[in-house]
C-alpha cells in the first residue's frame, strides 16, 4: 500500500480540513492505480493534509514513486477548497 498526502489551502475560514474531508468529492486518477481511499487528514511535517491510501495495480520502485508524484492527479471538489497538492506518496 500507498499513501498519498494532499496539501489543501482554504478559501473559507469557517471550515476546517476535517469537514473537507468527510463532506468531500474526490478522484485520484493515474494509470497505475487500482483503487483509493480518502483516510481522513493527517500531520506531514507540520502540515494538515488529506491522506488516501493508494492500491496500485503492481508494484512500483523508488525510481517510480518519485514520478508517481509528479504524474498523478487529484481533484477535490469542495466549496472551500481553493487549490490542492500532492507533497508526498510513502510505501
Amino acid at each position: 500500500m500507498l499513501y498519498l498526502y494532499l496539501e489543501v489551502d482554504l478559501s473559507d475560514d469557517d471550515a476546517d480540513l476535517e469537514e473537507v474531508a468527510r463532506d468531500c468529492g474526490h478522484t485520484v486518477a493515474h494509470p497505475k492505480l487500482a483503487d483509493w481511499d480518502l483516510m481522513g487528514v493527517t500531520d506531514w511535517h507540520g502540515h494538515a493534509c488529506l491522506e488516501f491510501k493508494l492500491e496500485m495495480k503492481e508494484a512500483i520502485d523508488d525510481t517510480e514513486l518519485h514520478q508517481l508524484i509528479s504524474d498523478i492527479q487529484v481533484q477535490v471538489s469542495h466549496p472551500a477548497v481553493s487549490s490542492s497538492r500532492v507533497v508526498w506518496v510513502r510505501g
